[in-house]
């Protein structure tokens, strides 16, 4: 993943993604961390229960398939504003995910969230199909280094809203979020 969609510096972030910016401050608000926590207590047995018994290979294969039904779905969406929001949420989030995943690698856990990871829906829908494809395409080898180095598939890292979350079970989140999300929030 190109590094340059995570920001450290709020000035940074300010200049080259302001909108990431002001979604960041609209997910501090109180009211809305207690809802994305409301929403993450369904969701991470969810994840976790759609990740049990399974390795990280199995997991990267659903993941494959999966990338390839959004494609398709992706491929017939108007582009709207809500459409272009939808995929780039997806996307930030997936990005976020994978940063989150490398801990298990060894790297130091940024406390950070998805929104500077977002591309820019200004691009259009087409853009942003291919950084869906992209970013999937390494999340299928970011899962092959997974696997390859040995982790365990128990082993946990933090999401923000969800609390600790397996190897194995963030896996199963980034493949059930957009599926899920794609089926509400895409319009046309």
């Amino acid at each position: 993943m190109d590094e340059g969609f995570a920001y450290t510096n709020l000035e940074k972030a300010q200049t080259a993604r302001p909108h990431a910016v002001r979604r960041a401050a609209a997910c501090n608000d109180p009211s809305m961390r207690f809802v994305q926590r409301l929403i993450g207590l369904g969701r991470r047995p969810m994840a976790e229960r759609h990740a049990r018994g399974k390795d990280i290979a199995q997991l990267a294969a659903e993941l494959e398939a999966s990338g390839n039904v959004m494609d398709g779905r992706l491929s017939s969406t108007p582009d709207t504003p809500g459409n272009r929001d939808a995929i780039a949420h997806w996307v930030g989030i997936e990005r976020w995910g994978q940063r989150r995943l490398r801990v298990a690698l060894g790297e130091a856990l940024l406390d950070d969230g998805h929104h500077p990871y977002r591309p820019d829906e200004a691009d259009g829908v087409e853009a942003l199909r291919r950084a869906f494809a992209e970013t999937r395409s390494e999340t299928l080898a970011l899962a092959r280094a997974l696997r390859e180095a040995g982790v365990d598939p128990s082993t946990t890292v933090r999401h923000n809203d969800l609390g600790e979350l397996t190897v194995a079970g963030w896996l199963a989140y980034l493949l059930q979020h957009p599926e899920q999300e794609s089926r509400a929030r895409l319009r046309g």
